[in-house]
């Protein structure tokens, strides 16, 4: 060929080269894929972008394909661009999740030829954890319009370490900017002095480049790309010059002064102008800062008017355009107005304007003359003159004008001052009295009057004896200069009647009434000023001024009264002694009397004053209206007519009438009232009543002071109605082919409407989902004793006669008198195909022990037969065989029929419907003689004569029959003798053969007899009976008591035992002691301590060795090694204090005894010990009392001293009173006697073992009485005795006689006080608890009982009133009395905490040792001496037992708590060391870490892995983050130690900063927790937070109240808070903190404990649906109501009733609550625009993980959308349809086809899935400010009914699961908002399972009841209804088996 020898002449290399090219072409044409260009790994940040490029060639083109985590990216989440070229693809990633688009992504590049991949990691950090040197981008790209072919420049500026790298993209694929072209990028340009280092250029602009572009920064911690700029090209136009002209000149403004306006200037032309503004010739724009073509000019607090300049210029010229501000000026004040003219009540007045402005209108102020009152104004004055009227007379007056125009009021105008003109007097002269100067002359006296108008030029007198003439016919005088005139030559013994009147210059006054006077000396002349009040409704009090009387000889000696009714004309009279008042009572009420009063002297009477009148004011009507009657008008109202009181009762004037009426049964029984009845209105039609409803109808009337009395309730009820709620749990099951079973219970009670007389149930046969022929009503009739009562009682029907295979829809009604009611909503049911008949069976037995058993098929099968199911057995055996066969078979052998049984055979046919009725046949087999023996022959409780011997019946397959008697023989083998024979009768087990000879062995062997004969015998069983001597040995051997270094051994001997006959007793390898015979117990001594011992009892018996019983004990531990230490000598009372010792472990110490030990008196006046050590003393005297039954042994004497119990206690106090006569626990604490000596000790008694252990301390050191005999009795000189005894006597008598006349006459007064103080300071007989305290509170109540008690630290008598006056409160008072605390602002809370003890009297010498001092965290908070922690010391290093730790006793517990301080890092070692001597269990922590930006506690534990800590190691296990608190798990390991212990810490992290917690369920649910983890035998639990006082204060006391409730239902928390403070100082630091105790403690009382483990839901929610005893409702709806107890008060809905957001609520009852409502960005000069109706929620494990909302309104829809975005939030749960019961529930809030735009949002429909329970909408959501966009999932649930709750929770279960599905897979870190109609109901219970379900998952518990209450506290009416919470209950129950609906 020619080819080669061309290729091997071509001698260059270029030839060489196209020869391979040629090659190639000609041989390779196809090559496999090779990547141009691979991925490499980012790292991008959350929210960010990430793309990764990708490009390959090959032949034939590869197929670029990208796969994650080896699958295939899905379209929806990825975006995959390809390149024009087709060379590759950009594989992009927006928004970027973390961790879920964390990954291995792969690049496939595949073709015909072959395939390869390349790799890429993606990693995505949050913005909290990117590295220092990630890159920013500090300039990105802006939108840029250029003309084609010119140059365009897109900047960008990035910074990081090190610097990091610039790219491009461009339209999502990368930009090439390597080749040179006309794409470049700039490596060094500079703008603005920002250093550009990645600029793109690109000259020659086509169209082409016209896109989007991106700017990528890229260093070696990671990539961030910039936001993307539109760059438009745009065609080349020629250059147009147009000088400048405006667009939007600027326009004249006017404001009001202080206003602020923006005025716009735009102008335009080629070039562009530079636009700026002047004022005059100032400029306002800086030269080096004129924007070009638009200035706003921005004026605030603009005072004066003024012309703003704008101009525009360019080289084209220059133009200017003027706007004009102005100013609205108030108007001035008007001129000084001037009085034209005056009245005696107006003064006209007329001014100047003294505006040259218009003015809308004046004002005219005016008041008196130096009154200290404001001016008085008169507006709308429209002219400049007017006259002011209503002015008094003769009076001063100031006046002045102020103008007002639309800007507003100006000022006033100067005052003026005015007096109005005279007038005559308007009163007459006030207080004329008089008396006679002698028989005919008389004095008249009076005062001017109170208005006198003017001047009073003088007075007229008229005065006559005739007052029926007309006054001008009477006698007159004129007075002018004086007040009073002298009456000459008047008529002796007459009356006269005198009357005063005042002139002035303008004319006369009115008269005065008449003043009566009779012409006599000294007789009284009238009382003045006489007048009446009502006092009452029944008494009048009536007041005057006396006569004036003269001389001694005149004096007033009484008065008389005449009174009488208003009409009537009897008279009453009353003579009363001198006085000025008088109060006349038992009058009638709303009554008007006459009264008339005259005086007396022993002249005889004077005159009567005028009559006067008073009323007594109106009262509640003294009796009901009359003749109540009611009648049932309908099923929904009720006629009530009645007829007033009686007149004379009513007691004033009849206002109206009220009814009250409450329904005396169903759910809603609140009294009703209707008011405001008309007077005139005797009849009242009530309205609206429930249905079939009992009334409790009164009658009141009312006057204007009040309601009278109620009448006689009347009972009526409505009349029936149809039932207008339908049958509740219809359930339809198919029986079988022909007929269906119909359950239902009674419609609920409240919509019942009459008594239920029956139900009818339809149903209709269903075709193709259609009702087919007429429906068949089956009606059932109920009588009378069945009528409905109780609504859960289960009705049933079944409904017969229906075809096979068909479908029908049955509803059900019921009814009453009235008709049927509501029909419950169909239920379609399936009847079964039929099933086929019965087989023909035949069985036939044969004599090998089996049956042959034999079929025909059913005549009818009604379908292909698929096989036959078989049971049989024996009748008596349970459960039968089964075996299934197919259809082709038909015969069946059973093998092992046993012989005299009875067998069952029930065989049935199966089609494809099922299994058909069974063919029953029986068979029994002939009996035999038994062919085995009894079983497990055994001989018990033998004795030396009898044997009693028990078997089992013989193996079933070998009996062959019923067993009806047993054979028994038994003989002594060594007997030749025949065996005697028993016989027993069946069914018995077992026999007793008597008459045996003692210490011989027997043969024994059985046989069953059937009726057929005997079976055989079973082989020979030998027993023995017993010898002789041993019924006569000892019995009953045992450990009667363990101590520590003894053991009392006890044991009963037979009458018939030989006592001389000693026992042995063997212990501790081979020791012995012998005892005698006679004896029955012995204390083993010197053992050793918490050692297993072994007893052997034994005696020297017969020749087997001797006969034994053994017994094994441990002894006691030591865990008292200290003695008890006298604190104080004995006192004159008999009494000692003595500290006792501490115990060493209190592990199962049941009790503690304080044992007192007389000591035996010796010749010398010595006493001895008879034990050295207390455990060899015979405690069986004291075990005999500790176990005692009888209470008269307690209080009996013995003539001789024994050792005797004095207190029992079970935890050990710190001292003891010896001998203060007191019981202790059933023990009486008996006085010490006068000269005895005395030792005592503590005895422990622990439950370890079977046998009682008991521990004794050592003895204590001798305790003497003080005063103790000056002559001991010696027995060898009882002689002295007859001498000194009578001296010592007397002696002794005298000074007791002087001692007790002393004490009595000195000191009544303190007795009687501490007597009282006593009396105080003891519980009531109520309250005494019937045992003696164990409590450290109660103790320490009694310690103080005694003031001056030695024990006492306190000043006694301060603590004693202190604690008396605060005692326990008994639970069921607790919330009356924390009302009471409450009450005027917390007054006597306040109270309360300042008054209890500081406790601040004890040293703290450990806290203030310098090398201490640094271990305080506050230099004032430290740990008291007496009750601190010590740690184990150091050695050689100074206060290494020190820490700021106390001791604080529990409830029944000391010790049960260590408050400490938050551990700083000098500490933390310490603090661990703590923990492990302590073994505690559990520490509680109660503060964050940092508050307020302060440092609370050191963080003392490991965030991951394992630290040391001094000498203990600690290891993190495990972290539980909850939504209020955190859960963590520590290992601790010790140095030197291989144990390991496991430590819980749990941290309360809802405790805000400030103040308490605003509820305290979420503090209740945390201390449960804590309390479910801490294990009984575990230490002190360790409580700190801060300071460890305050909030550990809480905390402990809350948890001991707790305690204390369980056992004795009382709270002392007074108490606990003084205890504490004797232990630590400041525990509970506030009184925040002491009232947040007592609302704790109530709302735990009030909702008691309904927390239970999972597994016992059921049988909880059983319990909840019974009818609670004494109650008649089910603990369910107690327990709902129980939720309802707390109302919010309007205080805590701020924002939501604001006049402004009213509207935004769909219901004005459900509002946020301030404190945790979603709070919107507001928007400026938009009131209430931060506002919606939504609130956070709590999840289970994060706190604000849902957002409860109300259904959108119209008008809060962009609110809505806001709130979305601005919270992140891109999951809604929608829970109701938009419109249900014909009602709109929700606002379409979405658009539906099209994108539509809410405000700056644009949402746009993406993907709609239907599901069969629920909708899912996906949303594209783009803020149009700047471009961002997220997808935004609504979830609607569709199956809710609109009635009710669903039937099933199943569905919703799966609901919820999917919504947290899709949470974790594409949610945001905003929380999930749910929604309903108001957002209560439906979203509470969706929010609460949400919860519940997780906790279940987590914790395996269930608390419905808390979960909702803490939904309340966050926002209210949260699951609405008594249905809603029993759902939720239903569906957890519903969720226990399966827990896999949050599963990945």
């Amino acid at each position: 060929m020619p080819v080669p020898r061309v290729c091997v002449a071509l001698p260059s290399v270029r030839h060489t080269v196209l020869l391979l090219t040629a090659c190639v072409l000609l041989t390779c044409a196809e090559s496999p894929p090779k990547f141009l260009r691979t991925p490499s790994d980012q790292t991008g940040v959350q929210g960010g972008v990430a793309s990764f490029i990708c490009q390959a060639s090959g032949d034939p083109r590869p197929k670029i394909v990208w796969n994650k985590k080896g699958k295939r990216v899905s379209n929806q989440r990825f975006e995959v661009i390809e390149f024009d070229d087709g060379s590759g693809s950009v594989l992009r990633i927006q928004p970027l999740r973390t961790p879920r688009d964390e990954a291995i992504y792969e690049c496939v590049a595949s073709n015909s030829v072959g395939e390869t991949s390349a790799t890429t990691r993606l990693t995505v950090l949050r913005e909290d954890q990117l590295p220092a040197g990630f890159p920013t981008i500090d300039m990105g790209p802006q939108l840029k319009v250029v003309e084609r072919t010119r140059t365009a420049t897109m900047l960008c500026a990035a910074s990081g370490n090190p610097d990091p790298d610039i790219s491009w993209f461009k339209d999502f694929l990368p930009v090439n900017t390597s080749n040179n072209g006309r794409i470049k990028q700039l490596r060094s340009e500079s703008f603005g002095g920002t250093p550009i280092r990645g600029a793109l250029q690109i000259e020659q602009s086509e169209e082409s480049d016209q896109g989007k572009y991106e700017c990528v920064a890229t260093n070696n911690d990671g990539t961030r790309y910039s936001a993307p700029a539109n760059l438009y090209v745009r065609e080349l136009r020629e250059v147009r010059r147009v000088p400048p002209r405006f667009s939007i000149p600027p326009t004249d403004n006017e404001i009001m002064p202080g206003g602020s306006v923006n005025i716009t200037c735009v102008a335009v032309g080629s070039p562009m102008p530079y636009v700026k503004w002047m004022l005059g010739s100032e400029d306002l724009t800086p030269e080096d800062d004129m924007p070009i073509g638009r200035n706003v000019l921005e004026l605030t607090d603009v005072r004066q008017s003024a012309n703003y300049t704008c101009v525009a210029m360019s080289t084209l010229g220059v133009i200017e355009a003027v706007a004009q501000i102005t100013v609205k000026a108030l108007p001035k004040p008007p001129g000084v107005p001037q009085v034209t003219e005056r009245t005696a009540t107006s003064i006209t007045l007329t001014w100047d304007s003294g505006n040259p402005e218009p003015v809308s209108y004046y004002i005219i102020q005016h008041k008196p003359k130096n009154s200290e009152d404001s001016f008085k104004e008169i507006d709308g004055v429209a002219t400049t003159r007017y006259s002011v009227g209503g002015l008094s007379p003769y009076s001063d007056y100031q006046f002045r004008v102020v103008a007002v125009n639309n800007i507003g009021r100006g000022p006033p105008s100067e005052d003026i001052e005015a007096k109005t003109a005279e007038q005559a007097p308007s009163t007459a002269p006030r207080q004329v009295r008089g008396r006679m100067l002698s028989a005919t002359t008389a004095i008249i006296h009076w005062d001017e009057p109170e208005e006198a108008n003017g001047q009073i030029t003088g007075y007229r007198v008229y005065y006559t004896t005739d007052p029926s003439q007309h006054v001008n016919q009477w006698e007159k005088q004129i007075v002018r200069t004086s007040n009073f005139l002298t009456i000459p030559g008047l008529t002796p013994n007459k009356t006269y009647y005198i009357k005063v009147l005042a002139f002035t210059s303008v004319g006369d006054g009115p008269l005065s009434s008449d003043l009566q006077i009779i012409a006599k000396t000294g007789v009284p002349s009238q009382p003045t000023d006489f007048k009446g009040e009502a006092k009452s409704e029944t008494s009048i009090l009536l007041s005057w001024n006396p006569p004036t009387q003269t001389g001694q000889d005149n004096q007033i000696i009484g008065y008389e009264l005449l009174y009488k009714k208003g009409d009537d004309k009897e008279e009453k009279r009353v003579s009363f002694e001198p006085t000025t008042t008088y109060l006349l009572k038992e009058l009638k009420p709303f009554t008007t009397y006459m009264f008339q009063l005259a005086a007396r002297s022993k002249h005889g009477i004077g005159a009567y004053t005028n009559e006067i009148s008073a009323e007594t004011p109106q009262t509640q009507p003294s009796a009901p209206p009359q003749e109540v009657k009611c009648t049932s008008h309908s099923s929904t109202s009720i006629l009530v007519s009645w007829k007033p009181p009686p007149v004379e009762l009513q007691n004033g004037i009849m206002t109206k009438y009220t009814i009250q009426y409450a329904a005396t049964e169903g759910d809603d029984t609140s009294m009703r009232q209707v008011s405001d009845i008309p007077p005139e209105k005797y009849h009242y039609l009530l309205e609206n009543l429930e249905k079939w409803t009992e009334y409790r109808v009164t009658v009141n009337a009312h006057t204007e002071a009040g309601e009278g009395p109620e009448s006689l309730p009347q009972l009526i009820r409505t009349e029936e109605d149809v039932p207008s709620g339908p049958p509740r749990k219809v359930e339809v099951e198919a029986v079988n082919s022909t007929s269906v079973k119909v359950l239902w219970r009674s419609p609920v009670p409240s919509r019942q409407h009459g008594q239920i007389r029956g139900y009818q149930v339809h149903y209709v046969r269903m075709v193709n989902g259609e009702p087919v022929g007429h429906p068949v009503i089956k009606d059932i009739l109920m009588d009378d004793a069945q009528w409905e009562y109780d609504d859960s009682a289960e009705h049933e029907l079944v409904l017969s006669d229906l075809h096979a295979e068909t479908t029908y829809s049955v509803t059900v009604a019921a009814y009453t008198t009235k008709g049927d009611g509501a029909r419950s909503k169909p239920k379609l049911v399936t009847t079964t195909g039929a099933v086929p008949e019965k087989p023909r069976l035949m069985v036939s037995p044969t004599n090998m022990g089996t049956a042959l058993l034999q079929w025909h098929p059913p005549p009818n099968t009604f379908g292909p037969l698929q096989g036959y199911r078989l049971r049989f057995g024996r009748k008596d055996v349970e459960p039968l065989t089964v075996i299934e066969f197919s259809e082709r078979e038909n015969h069946y052998t059973t093998k092992e029929i046993h012989k005299g049984a009875s067998y069952t055979f029930r065989l049935s046919a199966r089609n494809k419907v099922g299994f058909g009725e069974e063919t029953v046949k029986e068979i029994s087999t002939p009996e035999d003689t038994p062919a085995g023996y009894p079983q497990g022959i055994v001989a018990e409780s033998s004795t030396t004569t009898t044997i009693q011997v028990s078997w089992q019946p013989v193996a079933l397959a070998e009996r062959n029959g019923a067993v009806v008697k047993y054979a028994l023989q038994y003989k002594d083998i060594n007997s030749p003798r025949s065996p005697s024979e028993l016989f027993i009768t069946a069914p018995e087990s077992t026999v007793t053969l008597d008459g045996l000879k003692a210490d011989t062995t027997y043969d024994i062997k059985m046989c069953a007899f059937t009726s057929k004969g005997p079976g055989p015998y079973s082989p020979s069983v030998q027993f023995r009976t017993q010898p002789v001597n041993q019924a006569v040995f000892a019995k009953n051997f045992h450990v009667r008591a363990a101590m520590k270094t003894s053991v009392l051994l006890t044991w009963e001997i037979p009458e018939n035992y030989n006592p001389a006959q000693p026992f042995t007793i063997l212990y501790d390898n081979g020791q012995s002691v012998e005892v005698d015979g006679k004896l029955t117990q012995k204390l083993i001594v010197n053992l050793q301590p918490e050692t297993q011992y072994s007893f052997l009892l034994t005696n020297r018996g017969n020749s087997a060795g001797g006969l034994q019983h053994r017994v094994s004990t441990m002894t006691a531990p030591d865990i008292l090694r200290t003695k008890p230490f006298l604190i104080s000598k004995t006192n004159a009372d008999g009494m000692v204090t003595v500290e006792l010792p501490g115990v060493q472990t209190a592990e199962r110490v049941r009790a503690y005894y304080i044992v007192v030990v007389p000591l035996k008196k010796q010749r010398p006046g010595k006493f001895i010990k008879l034990w050295e050590n207390p455990d060899e003393m015979n405690l069986e005297e004291l075990l005999r009392e500790i176990n005692r039954t009888s209470v008269s042994l307690r209080f009996r004497r013995h003539l001789e001293l024994k050792p005797y119990i004095a207190a029992c206690f079970h935890e050990l106090p710190n001292e003891f009173t010896l001998g203060d006569a007191k019981m202790y626990g059933e023990f009486q604490n008996k006085q010490l006697l006068n000269g005895q000596e005395y030792v005592f000790f503590v005895l422990a008694v622990l439950e370890i073992s079977d046998s009682m252990l008991y521990a004794a301390s050592p003895y204590s050191d001798p305790v003497v009485f003080a005063d103790i005999d000056p002559q001991p009795i010696i027995d060898e000189e009882e002689g002295l005795i007859w001498v000194v005894g009578p001296v010592l006597a007397v002696i002794f008598i005298i000074c007791i006689v002087i001692a007790i006349l002393l004490y009595k006459s000195s000191q009544p007064d303190r007795k009687r006080a501490e007597s009282e103080a006593r009396k105080g300071s003891l519980p009531s007989g109520k309250e005494m608890p019937s045992h003696h305290p164990t409590d450290p509170v109660e103790l320490r109540r009694l310690n103080f009982q005694t003031p001056g008690s030695a024990t006492s630290v306190y000043p006694s008598n301060l603590h004693l009133s202190r604690m008396a006056s605060h005692p326990p409160i008994p639970v069921m008072e607790l919330a009356d009395h924390i009302e009471r605390l409450k009450a005027n602002d917390n007054l006597k809370f306040s109270q309360e905490y300042e008054s209890i003890d500081p406790g601040q009297q004890f040293t703290w010498e450990h806290s203030n040792l310098e090398v201490n001092k640094p271990k305080n965290r506050y230099a004032n908070v430290i740990a008291y001496d007496h009750s601190r922690v010590l740690l184990s010391a150091i050695d050689g290093i100074p206060g290494s037992d020190y820490i700021n730790s106390n001791y604080i006793d529990g409830y029944r517990k000391q010790n049960a708590y260590i408050a400490t301080q938050g551990a700083l890092p000098e500490t933390f070692g310490d603090f661990w060391r703590m923990i492990w001597e302590q073994r505690s269990a559990n520490i509680v922590m109660m503060t964050r870490l940092e508050e307020r930006s302060r440092v609370k506690c050191d963080q003392y534990w490991p965030n991951r892995g394992t630290e040391t800590y001094g000498l203990i190691q600690v290891t993190l296990l495990d972290t539980v983050e909850l939504a209020t608190y955190c859960v963590r798990t520590f290992a601790l390991y010790k140095n030197g130690s291989s144990e390991k212990r496991e430590v819980r810490q749990f941290q309360f992290t809802a405790w805000p900063d400030h103040g308490v917690p605003e509820h305290p369920t979420p503090f209740l649910a945390f201390l449960r927790r804590v309390k479910s983890c801490n294990p009984p035998d575990a230490g002190p639990m360790v409580v700190h937070c801060s300071a460890g006082v305050g909030r550990t204060g809480c905390f402990i006391v809350i948890d001991a109240m707790l305690e204390r409730i369980k056992h004795e239902k009382t709270v002392d928390i007074y108490g606990h808070v003084t205890l504490m403070r004797a232990q630590r100082n400041y525990m509970v630091q506030t009184e925040d903190q002491y009232v947040f105790i007592h609302d704790s403690l109530q709302e735990a009382v009030n909702c008691g404990t309904t927390e239970v483990p999972a597994r016992n839901l059921y049988a909880y929610i059983q319990k909840l649906t019974q009818i609670e005893s004494g109650e008649n409702v089910t603990g369910m709806e107690l327990e709902f109501k129980r939720l309802a107890n707390t109302k919010a008060h309007t205080s805590r809905f701020i924002s939501a009733n604001l006049p402004c957001n009213k509207f935004k609520n769909r219901l004005v009852n459900i509002m946020p609550y301030e404190s945790t409502r979603v709070c919107l960005q507001p928007i400026r000069g938009v009131e209430g625009s931060d506002y919606i109706n939504g609130s956070f929620i709590d999840g289970y494990r994060q706190q604000k993980a849902y957002i409860a909302t109300q259904g959108p309104l119209a008008e809060t829809t962009e609110d809505f959308w806001r709130m979305l975005w601005e919270h992140n939030s891109t999951i809604v749960v929608m829970l109701t349809k938009l419109r249900e019961m014909g009602r709109e529930k929700c606002h379409q809030y979405w658009p539906a086809e099209r994108s539509a735009r809410y405000q700056y949002f644009v949402v746009d429909p993406m993907a709609e899935y239907n599901m069969p329970q629920y909708i899912l909408r996906e949303f594209k959501v783009t803020d149009a400010r700047d471009g961002q966009s997220r997808t935004v999932r609504q979830f609607q649930f569709t199956d809710w009914p609109e009635q009710g709750v669903p039937k099933s929770g199943e569905g919703f279960i799966d609901f919820i699961g999917q919504v947290h599905k899709t949470k974790e897979q594409f949610g945001q870190d905003g929380p999930i908002s749910v929604h309903c109609s108001a957002g209560v109901g439906r979203t509470g219970v969706f929010i609460t399972l949400s919860i519940v379900l997780e906790r279940m998952r987590y914790e395996g518990v269930v608390d419905i009841f808390q979960t909702v209450k803490m939904l309340r506290t966050q926002r209210p009416a949260m699951v609405q209804t008594e249905d809603q919470y029993q759902f939720c209950y239903r569906a957890g129950l519903e969720y226990l088996g399966s827990f896999d609906h949050y599963a990945t």
